[in-house]
């Protein structure tokens, strides 16, 4: 249906890059565009309004559908968009790009509002690669290697972040349907977090981010994909980093601590271990 709608929202004069355009897309296995939408821009996108993010559906095809900047009036909302938009297409058609071989990218950003046609296929073709590179799905990594979401943020994070992630790709019960639910909580907002301010403060955001959605885990026998998202908007670290101004708005969230009697006593002993080094468990 997205792919429909967008081919049907190409201008006249932008005929001849629908083949392009779409190639991406189309090279994707449905189950990678599923998940990419379903479990990813879906659930950010509607977090960060405060909305809820069960599951995604025919009905909600509408939250990637905005703005055609050739038919729209002239919104003053609109107009930065449509300058970023020509921008980029002008800088990239000059000829000095045949000399320094540069290319701009269109600044997309999660929350942003869905530029029809062209732009929806560069931007789900943009975050399908950017989410590949810093998720690190076990079925396709090599020898099941831990370290490579580490690798792969291309930063140099501080022991205790890279301690996190080694914990959370390694621990025994990481492959149950609870923590899996949690675990893309946590992906969803490194992922949010580093759309927003790169890796400023990476180190920092990921223990952040880390205690805010596994805590839920922690308190909870049973963790269901209802439960995620009710810690998700109750506890809207979303709202925070969509809000925020400079990373220190996120950082300095206060976070409760966590005490024994409040925990589910399941065998998250490695968990557990990071919150209390952390004081954030007593």
């Amino acid at each position: 249906m997205l792919k429909a709608f967008h081919l049907r929202e190409f201008s006249d004069a932008e005929t001849e890059l629908k083949a392009d355009s779409v190639r991406h897309w189309e090279s994707l296995e449905s189950g990678q565009l599923a998940r990419l939408f379903a479990n990813y821009l879906f659930r950010i996108r509607n977090w960060a309004q405060g909305k809820s993010a069960l599951y995604f559906n025919k009905s909600q095809v509408g939250l990637f559908k905005g703005v055609n900047l050739d038919q729209v009036g002239l919104y003053p909302y609109v107009e930065p968009l449509r300058i970023s938009h020509h921008f980029v297409d002008d800088y990239n058609a000059q000829y000095q790009r045949h000399i320094d071989h540069q290319r701009m990218r269109f600044p997309f950003h999660l929350d942003q509002m869905i530029i029809n046609g062209r732009r929806f296929f560069e931007m789900t073709s943009h975050y399908q690669q950017k989410i590949a590179e810093i998720v690190s799905d076990e079925r396709n990594s090599k020898n099941n290697d831990p370290k490579q979401l580490i690798r792969i943020l291309d930063n140099e994070l501080e022991p205790r972040a890279c301690k996190i992630l080694y914990t959370l790709n390694s621990y025994s019960s990481r492959t149950r349907t609870g923590d899996g639910y949690i675990r893309n909580l946590f992906d969803c907002a490194v992922i949010f977090y580093l759309d927003k301010f790169g890796s400023h403060e990476l180190s920092q955001a990921i223990e952040k981010l880390f205690i805010w959605a596994y805590s839920c885990r922690l308190k909870m026998q049973v963790v269901g994909i209802e439960r995620m998202n009710k810690h998700a908007l109750t506890h809207n670290v979303f709202e925070r980093i969509k809000q925020a101004v400079q990373p220190s708005d996120v950082l300095n969230w206060p976070l409760p601590t966590l005490k024994k009697s409040e925990c589910n006593g399941t065998k998250l002993t490695e968990i557990a271990n990071l919150f209390e080094e952390m004081k954030y468990y007593e």
